[in-house]
């Protein structure tokens, strides 16, 4: 009796933790290979030279943020506002140099961090992952 019911609830847990890990893979891969599988990596950039981005790097994809220094702009969906700059997280796996390159082929600049609050305002946002940023000497 009791060994029979502890063999069933061992193939129950083993069912349940594949079904879980399934799902972890699943849900894992879907996250990294939607925006491409939508054209997620077209990004739309407005004309301007005043924008800088700052990749993000989580675990093997990066977050790139873009900021413009527009007086009164009014940031394009799924930007965020900050000191009349616009910042934006983008799904770009780019290194350093090739983020800065990037920048340069879209008017652009990697964004330089220069104030507690803009800091703040980016930690906030992206969490505490690790972050590439454009330096100043």
């Amino acid at each position: 009796g009791l060994l029979v019911a502890f063999n069933m609830n061992w193939h129950m847990i083993i069912s349940v933790l594949f079904i879980v890990v399934l799902k972890i893979v699943g849900m894992t891969l879907f996250l990294l290979y939607f925006p491409q599988i939508l054209g997620g990596n077209q990004v739309n950039f407005l004309p301007t030279e005043s924008y800088g981005t700052v990749p993000q790097t989580m675990g093997n994809s990066n977050v790139t943020l873009a900021p413009t220094e527009s007086p009164g702009t009014v940031c394009p969906r799924r930007w965020y506002f900050y000191q009349r700059r616009c910042f934006s997280l983008s799904p770009f796996e780019l290194s350093w140099n090739k983020s800065r390159d990037f920048c340069k082929t879209e008017g652009s600049t990697l964004a330089i961090v220069d104030t507690p609050e803009k800091l703040k305002f980016l930690q906030d946002k992206t969490g505490a992952e690790k972050y590439f940023i454009g330096l100043n000497q």
